[in-house]
């Protein structure tokens, strides 16, 4: 080796010597913890003092402040709010939990709805994280598996074609509406609810309750819908093939109310999917630990409570985490 080779040699041993010294005159963060560790290497590595193309290389960081190379690329890569240098406890984000769920009246809800509330409110937690603290601390939907079968599709009634055809966020306001039934367990026997909602918006805009599976379920259901809406004529009305929605008394309310009738394919109960997306939640967050209510009564009381809830409050992953009543106010302030 020549003596400038080994001048030049000595020269980058120095200055890597005065890197590692530069790093080092940190305010105590030999003596905190590996996050905060973690911070400080981004903090560093932002402005350009470490990694790439400077005198100190990250692997070389990390052993000078006792951390591993692997932890911290995997912190890095983990949680956003880590990214942005903020570090939030457990119990911090358990708080912020709890409190969301006293706004939804007690109702718990789900893991997403969780996540984009705390990422709307500028919490960038990890997802899989804030699964592990709900779960530990009791925080989680009920989930109701049991299937009963409402659909009855072997009659002889005439029934419409799909002109829905899965397009269920192609409307504006009162635009489509989509109506099925569903059942409520309850010690008293079941609790049937017809539900009509409005697609563009995705408000619960008419529903009716009963002991048995009648047409007058669904044509009371309709009746609420239409007399509190109003819709234009021309607004689609899908279904199942139920024969609670093929009777003529039904039909023939959408022909003097000048609805088009469009109903699901044969075993296709993705062809109403936001129906049974609405059932679906409706359960899991009205019924109670044992799954099944004491009365009829008990039952409807519950589950009107949360249907004011659902239109007023809750938010609603389709509308931007948007409450289906705070969305209709936004699409009438854009038109």
């Amino acid at each position: 080796m020549s003596a400038e080779q080994e001048i030049a040699r000595l020269k980058k041993l120095l200055r890597e010597r005065e890197a590692e010294i530069d790093f080092l005159k940190s305010d105590g963060v030999l003596r905190q913890n590996a996050l905060k560790k973690y911070v400080y290497l981004k903090r560093c590595i932002e402005r350009a003092e470490i990694g790439r193309h400077c005198y100190l290389p990250i692997t070389r960081a990390c052993q000078l402040l006792h951390v591993s190379a692997s932890g911290f690329y995997s912190w890095s890569k983990s949680d956003q709010q880590h990214r942005h240098g903020v570090v939030h406890t457990d119990e911090f984000i358990l708080t912020a939990v709890k409190g969301f769920i006293k706004q939804s009246r007690g109702y718990t809800p789900g893991l997403m709805s969780c996540y984009r509330h705390l990422r709307k409110q500028g919490l960038s937690i990890d997802y899989k994280r804030l699964r592990r603290i709900m779960r530990d601390n009791g925080l989680y939907h009920r989930y109701h598996r049991k299937y009963v079968k409402t659909t009855d599709s072997e009659h002889q009634l005439s029934c419409a074609s799909n002109l829905l055809d899965r397009r269920f966020d192609d409307f504006g306001i009162n635009e489509a509406w989509c109506g099925d039934i569903s059942y409520i367990p309850t010690k008293q026997g079941w609790l049937y609810l017809a539900s009509v909602i409005d697609l563009g918006t995705r408000r619960l805009v008419g529903y009716s309750f009963g002991s048995r599976m009648t047409q007058s379920l669904v044509v009371e259901a309709l009746q609420k819908a239409y007399d509190n809406e109003l819709p234009e004529r021309g607004c689609l009305f899908h279904s199942d093939r139920d024969s609670q929605y093929c009777s003529q008394a039904f039909q023939a309310m959408l022909q003097e109310y000048g609805f088009r009738s469009s109903m699901s394919r044969r075993a296709q109960c993705w062809d109403n999917a936001a129906a049974e997306s609405f059932w679906a939640t409706l359960k899991r967050e009205t019924l109670p630990v044992k799954q099944c209510f004491n009365s009829r009564a008990e039952a409807q009381a519950q589950i009107q409570q949360w249907i004011f809830y659902y239109n007023g409050k809750r938010p609603h992953s389709k509308l931007g985490m948007m409450s289906p009543n705070e969305y209709f106010v936004s699409l009438l302030k854009a038109n």
